[in-house]
């Protein structure tokens, strides 16, 4: 599960990226990969490990809406 949202808005200088992902980790489980950071940059990632495949789908969905509440939309 991969999920890509931008945020773009050139009268505020505002061109945000922001990506969420749920992906294997060393112990078989599945974590939540965060990154978020201007369009063009590096940015940051925040990994959080959930334990179950089902529990990290659920947190990304949650981010997911609220992100687009903040005006993201999917790419």
């Amino acid at each position: 599960m991969e999920i890509h949202l931008e945020k773009i808005d050139a009268r505020r200088n505002c061109y945000r990226f922001y990506e969420i992902s749920v992906e294997a980790d060393l112990f078989a489980q599945a974590a939540l990969v965060v990154r978020w950071g201007r369009i063009g940059g590096r940015g940051r990632v925040r990994i959080a490990g959930s334990g179950s495949v089902r529990e990290a789908q659920d947190l990304a969905t949650r981010l997911l809406k609220l992100r687009l509440k903040h005006g993201y939309a999917l790419r």
